[in-house]
């Protein structure tokens, strides 16, 4: 009850609520926003790193027939590992942020 005798309604929160409540939804829209950049610049590196090893097979596929050609394949290969494991550990931390995002 008011001072005035009268019933408060159920929807005002109490002096002192209001604000740190109001703080809390910026930082909740602030983690978001942030959250949802990091997945996107995840997904935008293995995208870069799909292409390069496209580059890489093309130029790989290029060598063929020529004499230094065998070793530009292995040396491809090898790089094609490395950006395939980069890949992997990406897209599994990705998947990592992705579920705790959605279990907030």
């Amino acid at each position: 009850m008011s001072k005035q005798g009268k019933v408060q309604s159920s929807t005002v929160a109490p002096p002192g609520v209001v604000e740190p409540i109001a703080e809390l939804r910026r930082h909740v829209r602030k983690t978001e926003s942030t959250v949802r950049q990091r997945i996107t610049d995840m997904r935008e590196r293995i995208a870069e790193l799909e292409a390069e090893i496209d580059a890489i097979a093309t130029e790989a596929h290029t060598a063929i027939g020529t004499l230094p050609g065998a070793d530009r394949i292995e040396t491809a290969k090898d790089v094609v590992a490395e950006k395939r494991e980069k890949i992997q550990k990406l897209r599994t931390h990705l998947e990592e942020i992705e579920k705790l995002v959605a279990t907030e």
